[in-house]
């Protein structure tokens, strides 16, 4: 089971069989064309690297499974599991400063539907310890 301290791990799951399939579909349909023919199309002088596109697609389909930065997973430097493990939280909405923490906001800004993951996951665990606050659009932990 993946686990964050975050939640995108749990909330944006990339090993979904809808997900992959169409990971699958668009190879397929790359598989079709001869690019090499037809990539000045497209604007630009660069474009973009259809070797590179590939090589993305692929690493999709070999390694979907994540495992979460709690399993190992995610990047080695991430500021959200290095305060998590020093402030020793099991979960960012279990810190008191999470109405205020920087790095929390930034995923909420890049990915605004994290807010309703934490909502869930705040009332499924610990409904009657948390409020919403407007200023965060979040759920924090009463004091």
């Amino acid at each position: 089971m993946k686990q964050s301290y975050c939640g995108l791990c749990e909330n944006y799951p990339i090993d979904l069989p809808d997900f992959l399939n169409a990971i699958v579909k668009v190879k397929e349909y790359l598989d079709q064309f001869p690019i090499q023919w037809w990539v000045h199309c497209f604007p630009g002088e660069e474009g973009f690297s259809f070797s590179e596109l590939r090589k993305g697609l692929d690493w999709f389909l070999t390694d979907p499974e994540c495992r979460g930065c709690k399993g190992g997973g995610g990047l080695k430097e991430c500021p959200i599991r290095s305060c998590g493990k020093t402030r020793q939280v099991a979960h960012c909405c279990e810190c008191h400063d999470l109405e205020n923490c920087e790095h929390y906001n930034i995923i909420i800004q890049e990915s605004p539907g994290n807010i309703v993951y934490l909502h869930r996951y705040l009332l499924k665990i610990h409904s009657a310890e948390y409020k919403f606050t407007e200023t965060s659009q979040c759920l924090i932990r009463k004091r």
